[in-house]
């Protein structure tokens, strides 16, 4: 091991400079992984929530008429209202859009499996130093796949891979370039490309440009970093003209309490944020031989300030933060890890890679055939109820943990999903009618649909389907209730435990929002549909009242 390691630096600062060639092997793998990665990306399902909604005009309005998408023009508008309403990423949603509407998805499945390949090398030649190429490419693979929380939202779900995947292959290409000029200045060959490239990567993504931008204000006024100066200040324009969308600041200045943000944000760093856990152990444990550049601090330490602020527990918010966190892991690995350890990890992580992928592509078989299942209904002349089939609850712990790790799944039903299948009137239901060309379309888990349709004194009260996501009961009326409410036993918070103490609920009455329920006629009855709520409501449920 070397004595001293300038282990954690910005990644084009004098990185990346390989003097051999790569070898077979690298390449081999390289081949394999994109071959696997295309067997998992071609078992790509659609969801019913952006998948669906990015297919037609983005308008602000959720009830206003659906229009679509038929020309370079209608794109361009839509992503206009996007930008103002929703978030800034104008380039990433141009694109996605562009592909949900106009590219056949296989295509779509091919291009990201490809990138991903490309994510891996580009990795490798920003990071390893000569001869370790395939080290970096492995641990980085291993990392991505395996290690990284988010993957069936961020590398395996096509709108999710525009915003990752595809922003993080730009970043890279970029970081690339600087690099390139660094090391020789005096060629202007590309410089031509390089800057528009900075534009439209800092314009990419607030979670990744944000902490970027941050550290390249601190390299500014930096003599070496003269001859790059324009491309860093073309990335943070990219950046300033992110962060002035009024979509982005109108979620920002949604009424969470930012006690409820920073909860969230605590739940994310503690269960979703990995690799930067295992980067602080590295610096603690060889903190005496690594020197660390003070803008690697600020783009790390913006990173995790924007998990804990923006409001949502979701694992992709973290990816991120691991990603810059991951660069700098494996750059100070690769530098400090003799020969010997590196193989080593080398045939670990491969074995591990390959151990895990049959139980994966399983996983993404299961939904996919569910998918058809579905589908198959949905192009059914005249039929509206789709009777959804969910996964098995009792498949076992490796079956459930690999299905939660990389299925993003085409129907949730949850208390927090971000459509109501069993609503007609929501606004990714009408967007899933209409591309299968129908007035309304309403999902429901087979089993509810299967009782209600051959039982006629099925639920005479409230009972949870067969997968506990849904409560439902038969009613006289086609009219939904004003309100649904849940009256809650008491609860002494000296038995609970920190962890339930910290998010209990304190009232003695929850009212369900008319987003979580709405009333579905099956076979001329009519059936009160909501969602269960969480569990800290849940355990202490002692009625439910329609109002």
């Amino acid at each position: 091991m070397h004595k001293e390691c300038r282990g954690l630096q910005i990644p084009f600062n004098g990185i990346g400079e390989c003097k051999s060639p790569p070898t077979a092997g690298y390449w081999l793998f390289l081949l394999v992984v994109g071959v696997g990665m295309l067997l998992l990306n071609l078992l790509d399902a659609p969801t019913l929530s952006d998948d669906m909604i990015y297919r037609f005009k983005w308008s602000a309005d959720e009830q206003a008429p659906l229009e679509t998408i038929d020309s370079l023009g209608d794109l361009l508008s839509s992503q206009w209202v996007h930008y103002l309403s929703t978030n800034g990423r104008f380039p990433v949603h141009l694109l996605a859009q562009a592909f949900l509407v106009f590219v056949p998805p296989v295509v779509t499945q091919v291009v990201n499996s490809l990138l991903f390949v490309l994510l891996v090398h580009l990795i490798s030649c920003l990071v390893s130093d000569s001869g370790k190429r395939l080290f970096v490419a492995v641990m980085a693979t291993v990392l991505l796949l395996l290690v990284m929380q988010g993957v069936r939202t961020t590398l395996l779900w096509s709108l999710g891979a525009f915003n990752y995947l595809w922003v993080a292959v730009v970043t890279l290409c970029f970081l690339l370039g600087l690099n390139r000029v660094l090391q020789n200045p005096s060629n202007s060959g590309w410089r031509w490309l390089l800057l528009p490239l900075a534009f439209v990567a800092g314009w990419s993504h607030e979670a990744l440009s944000l902490p970027l931008s941050a550290a390249f204000a601190a390299l500014l006024f930096s003599r070496r970093m003269k001859p790059i100066r324009p491309f860093l200040l073309a990335y943070m324009a990219g950046t300033c003209l992110l962060l002035l969308s009024p979509g982005i600041w109108g979620r920002a200045a949604d009424t969470v309490s930012v006690q409820s943000r920073l909860m969230s944000g605590a739940i994310n760093m503690v269960f979703n944020v990995r690799i930067l856990w295992l980067l602080l152990v590295c610096l603690l444990v060889l903190w005496r031989r690594i020197r660390v550049d003070v803008p690697v601090v600020i783009a790390l330490a913006v990173s995790v300030v924007i998990v804990l602020l923006c409001g949502s527990n979701l694992e992709r918010v973290a990816f991120y933060t691991d990603f810059i966190a991951m660069l700098l892991l494996l750059h100070l690995l690769q530098q400090l890890l003799s020969s010997a350890w590196q193989h080593c990890l080398v045939g670990v992580g491969i074995t591990l890679l390959v151990v895990c992928f049959f139980p994966i592509y399983q996983v993404r078989k299961d939904n996919y055939d569910r998918w058809l299942l579905a589908e198959k209904q949905m192009k059914e002349p005249g039929r509206e109820l789709i009777a959804v089939t969910l996964p098995d609850s009792n498949t076992g712990v490796v079956t459930d943990y690999f299905r939660n790790h990389y299925v993003n799944p085409s129907f949730d039903f949850g208390f927090y999903s971000s459509y109501m299948g069993f609503d007609a009137t929501d606004i990714n239901m009408r967007c899933a009618a209409r591309l299968y060309g129908k007035e309304k379309m309403v999902f429901l888990p087979d089993d509810v649909v299967r009782r209600a349709e051959t039982d006629s004194l099925a639920y005479k009260d409230f009972e949870l389907d067969e997968h506990g996501l849904l409560y439902v009961r038969r009613i006289s009326q086609p009219s939904a209730p004003s309100s649904v409410e849940f009256v809650l036993n008491d609860e002494d918070p000296a038995t609970l435990s920190p962890l339930q103490r910290l998010v209990a609920y304190k009232d003695s009455i929850f009212d369900l929002d008319d987003f979580h329920h709405d009333v579905v006629t099956i076979g001329g009855r009519h059936y009160l549909v909501l969602t269960k709520p969480t569990t800290n409501i849940y355990r202490r449920i002692k009625q439910i009242n329609i109002l």
